[in-house]
């Protein structure tokens, strides 16, 4: 039995490929037949695509590694990255961007992280603002005011179209944002 391996090994060491000896520079594998022209580069030389939104409140995405998104919102202007803006199917004065996105989808777009009271009118979507007072507005506010009742607080004036997001507190009798 050893003699058959031994005979074995030699015949393997024989025929061994002359591109693995040490002197000789190592061959590039064979192109793989499943590679298409499609195929993305990876690496500092592939530039990654402009998400086509700047923020998002429903970002359907993939499970996969990485995730490919799609933003859901109704907006009144897709933004400018935006290459398949198409009239929202339920409310056609408004636009839903149909590009797709690989990769993270991105920040949220409400003016506020969660809001515990936050009055809405019933059209679809509904019409909100938040009127939770905080010792800060969160970053996407663009107009944070002094509460009334204590000027030490702050609360979002903004309105937003669309749902407006968690709750902040399970029992819902927090401060809020």
């Amino acid at each position: 039995m050893k003699r058959y391996l031994s005979a074995s090994i030699l015949l393997m060491l024989s025929l061994r490929e002359p591109s693995l000896s040490p002197a000789a520079p190592p061959t590039p594998p064979p192109p793989s037949p499943f590679a298409s022209p499609a195929t993305p580069k990876v690496g500092p030389a592939a530039a990654a695509p402009a998400r086509p939104w700047k923020c998002c409140d429903a970002a359907p995405c993939t499970k996969s590694i990485p995730p490919i998104c799609h933003c859901r919102d109704e907006v009144e202007q897709c933004d400018a990255a935006c290459k398949d803006c198409v009239p929202s199917t339920s409310h056609p004065s408004l636009y839903v961007c149909n590009d797709q996105y690989i990769g993270d989808p991105g920040p949220i777009c409400r003016p506020w992280n969660c809001c515990d009271l936050a009055p809405c009118t019933r059209s679809i979507p509904p019409i909100c603002r938040c009127l939770d007072e905080v010792d800060q507005c969160a970053a996407t506010c663009k107009d944070c005011a002094a509460s009334t009742s204590d000027p030490s607080r702050r609360g979002c004036q903004d309105v937003f179209r669309g749902w407006p997001g968690p709750r902040c507190t399970l029992e819902g009798n927090g401060v809020g944002n």
